[in-house]
């Protein structure tokens, strides 16, 4: 009794200084370790912009830079094309431009004219009416006669036809003018119109990129249309992998979902962070593999290779 009593206190000390494990009930249930998954990737472009040219003509210069490096930075010139012809139809159309102008200002002149002619018209008629008017006072005092009264009245209607003849003059003049404007308005956008026709003789890289299958040569005549080349930034890629859709379903924590970071080992064995930005939503049917696509970090994007093999392995995601 007294040593079954001993024992018990000396559990319970143990128990007290963690000597012995709690019993299997109270621990917590560990989380299932996370277990990651490699693929093998393809290095791609995210975007790769076509360029075209917007006119036709005779390439007569070609970025040398451009065609050594396969680099191209805003606004570079990349492709000049002939300009004798558009500029012969660019000065046409300045030329066209002011014949129009200045028959906008005739016009304009012409409705001062009429504007001062309605002005003298109604002053005439002014005047006339007051003579009539005086001379009506007469006739009914019989201090005129009959014929001198219808001569007045003739005056009246001939000052009064004068007026509104100087009214529709003016807003014929008005009128004139308007469609004058119109002409010029559509000359001015047809010199719009030759003036983007010449500056698109020269073909302009769009953004800092890299270019793929420029090839164009001096002397070659291209139709609108016609491509050049591809250019793409070089900070801007992606890697772009096969997953299997039993590892998308797993119940162990994979690390292959929208945000997710991973990491990507070249064969030099440098390697570069990145995170999956698409999973695709359909899968082969004969293998069940899912396209996914992963974006490649800015810092180091540029030191990797259009179509080159790489091996991705996803990380734990810290959230």
């Amino acid at each position: 009794m007294i040593a079954d009593r001993k024992y018990l206190v000396g559990l319970a000390q143990a128990c007290a200084l963690g000597l012995i494990a709690a019993p299997l009930a109270a621990q917590e249930t560990a989380a299932p370790a996370f277990e990651p998954f490699v693929f093998a990737g393809t290095v791609v472009a995210r975007e790769i912009t076509g360029l075209s040219y917007e006119t036709g003509g005779c390439i007569v210069a070609v970025s040398d830079s451009a065609r050594r490096t396969g680099a191209a930075q805003t606004d570079q010139v990349l492709v000049e094309l002939d300009t004798q012809v558009s500029e012969l139809a660019l000065e046409t159309a300045r030329a066209r431009v002011a014949d129009l102008e200045a028959a906008v200002d005739e016009k304009q002149l012409a409705i001062d004219a009429a504007e001062a002619n309605v002005e003298r018209r109604a002053q005439e008629l002014a005047f006339v009416g007051k003579e009539f008017t005086r001379n009506e006072q007469m006739f009914r005092r019989g201090l005129i006669n009959e014929s001198t009264m219808e001569g007045v009245e003739s005056r009246m209607m001939n000052a009064d036809f004068a007026a509104d003849q100087a009214k529709e003059t003016l807003a014929s003049a008005v009128s004139a003018k308007a469609r004058a404007e119109i002409a010029l308005r559509i000359g001015e956008l047809e010199l719009q119109s030759q003036e983007v026709d010449y500056q698109n003789l020269k073909l302009r890289a769009p953004y800092d990129g890299v270019l793929l299958g420029f090839e164009p040569n001096v002397g070659d005549c291209v139709n609108a249309g016609a491509s050049v080349a591809q250019i793409y930034a070089p900070e801007k890629k992606a890697v772009e992998v096969f997953v299997r859709v039993d590892q998308l379903v797993a119940q162990q924590s994979s690390g292959v979902m929208i945000g997710a970071p991973v990491r990507i080992a070249r064969i030099n064995g440098q390697s570069c962070g990145g995170a999956f930005t698409w999973i695709g939503t359909e899968a082969d049917l004969e293998h069940q593999y899912v396209k996914s696509s992963i974006e490649v970090d800015e810092a180091c994007a540029p030191a990797l290779y259009l179509n080159e093999a790489v091996e991705v392995e996803t990380l734990p995601n810290p959230s």
